[in-house]
């Protein structure tokens, strides 16, 4: 996939040394938490990032030229029992995610607004205790990981009504289900999906 950086993060990145920087948005119900993986806070888009240095950490990003959900972990480690506590009480699950990828001057200023790289939901939160501190890590899917999940709905006229009360589609489905149409005239041997029915017809037509 092309990336739209700007001029100067492009120019960064193709050097020899660069300094980037992610920055990850997770979206909880009790509020939108910002953070990167630097130090100190950063402010664009309006916004305050702030900076989790080697405390936070994202997994390898995947890339493919087929359709693929390609998720990726978050992790935040060296927390108190009271920070992990909050987290496994927060409703995180399908909360969007969005992720971005920006590039440092060498004075660890942002030289453009990051580019967005990936975006999804949280799907799976695990909290695991350690012997001085505790560590946070989210499992987070793709958008595109919807094209694998089953809708488990039917198309039958009770599931139509649920979403689109009136709506007569599906009203004549079941008289549908085993019907057999005969083709030209009504005394004609020529049914739908008999093995002779297009034989020797042309300008096939119903009355």
């Amino acid at each position: 996939m092309s990336r739209a950086f700007g001029a100067e993060s492009a120019a960064a990145f193709i050097q020899p040394n660069v300094s980037i920087i992610t920055f990850v948005m997770m979206d909880f119900t009790s509020g939108i938490v910002r953070i990167h993986n630097g130090l100190g806070t950063y402010t664009w888009g309006g916004e305050e990032w702030i900076g989790v240095g080697s405390l936070g950490a994202v997994s390898q990003f995947e890339e493919g030229a087929d359709v693929s959900p390609y998720g990726i972990t978050l992790s935040l480690s060296a927390l108190d029992a009271t920070v992990s506590g909050e987290a496994l009480n927060q409703n995180y699950f399908m909360r969007p995610v969005e992720i971005y990828i920006g590039a440092l001057s060498v004075d660890d200023e942002l030289l453009n607004d990051p580019l967005q790289i990936w975006s999804g939901h949280m799907d799976v939160m695990t909290v695991t205790a350690g012997a001085e501190n505790d560590t946070i890590t989210i499992k987070c899917e793709s958008e595109l990981a919807a094209f694998d999940r089953s809708s488990n709905l039917k198309y039958t006229d009770q599931t139509q009504q649920r979403f689109y009360p009136g709506d007569v589609f599906f009203n004549f489905l079941p008289k549908i289900e085993g019907a057999k149409i005969k083709w030209r005239d009504r005394d004609s041997d020529h049914i739908a999906g008999a093995p002779n029915q297009l034989r020797g017809i042309r300008g096939v037509g119903m009355r």
